[in-house]
């Protein structure tokens, strides 16, 4: 039975995938390889064009629940970045699934915000590309990542794993929607139900997805899937219809805290157009980053801020695995199409018999130039290519590569890729190859894209971002493994800067307040599961404001930025120290009690008060005072710690500056408000 409205197709099964002759194959090959040597010119544009004053810029959000709820999510994001970037005016279009993807492809959106399985379509059709992932609201929880839940009615005590929908009836979101539908399929594939035939029925609602509910509620459907955290935001606002329903074969994620019954699979990101201007991009980028949990911003979204991009491979995996979006298969129909061009054909094939003692006369020398030309044009590359036979030993370099081993081509051809190039894993000083990595150890190691930090023979090191591709077999050729190396050490210097820039204080280059919230709230969770103890001092300057006043900004500027280098000097490597307002700093000194914070309090104030500092061939006398609390289970959360060790502070200015309060019990109390 098909429910009321539900106007889609029903999908097929897990296609077979269908593969060509394979002469079509390397054909197919040869034209990517050389369809990538052919260079672009890129006409450099003047900075001041890139922020043109006034100008519009459209973010796409796939309305998954529904216009006005994507409206009410999202429209303080765009009035955000209209803030936040310069010269840039940014509105807001919902749009369903197959409006998306007609606006990307007129080029309507600058921005777009949609689900992964949608984003990996997009990127691989249009050329959109990520740069930043969205993240969870709640602390705790696996990062970055959702999922699908299947539900019954709480009476169907019958379904209670996937393998017992077989026979029944089933609605989903849309037959493209990738957590209302392609992650149930996969999950249905795994325990062998063919969605095809061992279904009653399957329906499509479209959105909103809370239409699945009401069907199943309703008896038009046995079962409904939707993607996670629709139940939980249901339940939050008191929805009777959540206690009216059961999860179908839900999965146990420690970290997780939505109800799912599938894999998790990255969150949404957000991906802007192709040719966005570099420095308007950075500007989205940086605005983007810097919003946090507390943010108004992200309070609206119901989401947790943003962090950089990640990996999107298992949304390839599940697309390849099921037939779908990228890896949808393109039958040929070869016998309609030999019945509708017979007479062509036949022509055809006589004329090339007479013409064929000819052609094959010319054919050798026409190769031997294609493979003298594709030579001359892989050498041009800045890129290094590296080819591999199928004993893993080097069959092809080019200069580029060359050069980045320090040898000429005779010392490297037979080599292992071990032995040609210091491959070492990215943090860590471990080589990335094992001693002569061949075959599937190579395979193993490498990956089919990965980073690794190379280590000339000069000293000099780089990071190169490996991309392996492996070659069908060519009659007459043992090259198996085609490798890329793109140097990629500026990029990932900028996306450092870019990080420490969001969590670090302009001035002394300690730890920003929002960075620090975060390493306290950590500190608390481990003092609170007794796995370690810690203490939060907050230190205030005193008499800085007269400083300031006296000899002006630049002094005290200066003078902060000696205070920070003190306490650097004072403090451990893996304490944090941070600059959290004008004057005031802040200490989280780990694996210490409240005895010890008020030892470390106490060498702080003799510190900046002992000696003058000197700022600018100026002698300058100031103090601090300092307030201790140790954080423990009777602490319930930062804003608590922190107006606990400011009352301590107060106290010991109180007894006469330059000196170290201890928070007592009546200083810790939670804190209430709307």
């Amino acid at each position: 039975m098909t429910a009321p409205g539900c106007q889609y197709p029903q999908p097929r099964s897990a296609p077979r995938r269908c593969f060509g002759a394979g002469w079509l194959g390397l054909a197919g090959l040869l034209l990517v390889v050389l369809g990538g040597l052919v260079p672009f010119a890129a006409g450099a544009m003047d900075e001041g064009d890139a922020a043109a004053e006034g100008q519009r810029m459209v973010l796409g959000v796939l309305a998954h629940r529904g216009d006005d709820v994507a409206r009410s999510r999202w429209t303080p994001f765009v009035e955000y970045l209209t803030e936040q970037v310069d010269g840039a005016t940014f509105e807001l279009e919902p749009v369903d699934n197959d409006a998306l993807q007609a606006a990307v492809a007129e080029a309507r959106f600058d921005l777009i915000l949609t689900n992964s399985g949608s984003y990996v379509m997009l990127e691989q059709q249009h050329g959109i590309s990520r740069i930043a992932t969205m993240q969870p609201r709640q602390v705790g929880r696996d990062e970055d990542r959702f999922g699908a839940v299947v539900i019954a009615r709480a009476d169907r005590e019958d379904l209670v794993e996937l393998d017992d929908l077989r026979g029944q009836r089933l609605s989903a979101v849309h037959p493209d929607a990738f957590g209302g539908w392609w992650m149930t399929w996969r999950e249905l594939q795994a325990a062998g139900l063919d969605v095809e035939a061992d279904l009653a029925s399957l329906v499509f609602t479209g959105f909103p997805v809370g239409r699945g509910l009401d069907w199943v509620l309703q008896g038009e459907v046995d079962a409904a899937t939707f993607r996670t955290g629709i139940l939980e935001d249901l339940e939050a606002r008191g929805d009777p219809r959540v206690d009216q329903v059961r999860v179908v074969g839900e999965r146990a994620f420690p970290s997780f805290g939505y109800r799912s019954s599938t894999r998790l699979y990255p969150e949404w990101p957000l991906a802007m157009r192709g040719d966005l201007d570099a420095g308007l991009a950075h500007a989205i980028l940086l605005a983007t980053l810097s919003l946090d949990e507390s943010h108004p911003v992200s309070r609206a979204a119901g989401i947790g801020g943003w962090a950089a991009p990640r990996s999107y491979e298992d949304v390839h995996g599940l697309m390849y695995e099921l037939g779908v979006g990228l890896y949808a298969p393109q039958p040929f129909d070869i016998l309609a199409w030999l019945r509708a061009h017979l007479l062509w054909l036949v022509s055809a094939l006589a004329a090339v018999a007479l013409l064929a003692l000819l052609y094959v006369s010319r054919v050798h020398a026409r190769v031997r130039r294609s493979g003298h030309n594709l030579e001359r044009s892989l050498e041009a590359i800045p890129d290094a290519v590296i080819t591999l036979d199928a004993h893993g030993g080097i069959a092809y370099i080019n200069s580029a590569a060359r050069e980045l081993a320090g040898l000429n081509r005779d010392q490297v051809l037979g080599c292992s890729l071990d032995q040609l190039l210091d491959l070492r894993e990215l943090g860590r000083n471990r080589p990335l190859l094992p001693d002569n990595a061949r075959g599937d150890r190579l395979d193993q190691a490498l990956g089919e894209r990965s980073d690794a930090r190379l280590v000339r023979r000069d000293g000099h090191e780089l990071i190169v971002r490996i991309a392996r591709t492996a070659l069908d077999p060519v009659a007459g050729s043992s090259v198996r493994t085609l490798l890329v190396l793109t140097d990629v050490s500026e990029e990932r210097r900028l996306v450092d800067r870019l990080v420490h820039e969001a969590s670090h204080d302009g001035l002394t280059g300690l730890l920003n307040r929002r960075a620090f919230e975060r390493e306290l709230e950590i500190a608390m969770h481990a003092a609170r599961d007794n796995r370690a103890v810690a203490s939060l001092l907050l230190v205030d300057l005193d008499y800085f404001k007269e400083v300031n006043d006296r000899h002006g900004h630049r002094v005290g500027d200066e003078l902060l930025r000696q205070v920070a280098h003190v306490l650097r000097q004072l403090t451990r490597g893996h304490d944090a120290v941070a600059r959290i307002g004008g004057d005031e700093f802040a200490i989280i000194a780990r694996d210490t009690n409240a005895e010890y914070g008020r030892i470390l309090g106490q060498r702080i104030c003799s510190a900046l008060a002992d000696r003058p500092l000197q700022v600018e061939a100026r002698d300058v006398t100031i103090g601090a005072s300092v307030g201790v609390v140790e954080l423990g289970p009777d602490i319930p959360g930062v804003d608590e710690a922190f107006v606990a060790a400011d009352r301590a502070c107060y106290q010991a200015k109180d007894q006469g500056r330059g000196q170290v309060g201890l928070a007592r019990k009546a200083d810790i109390h939670p804190i209430t408000g709307s």
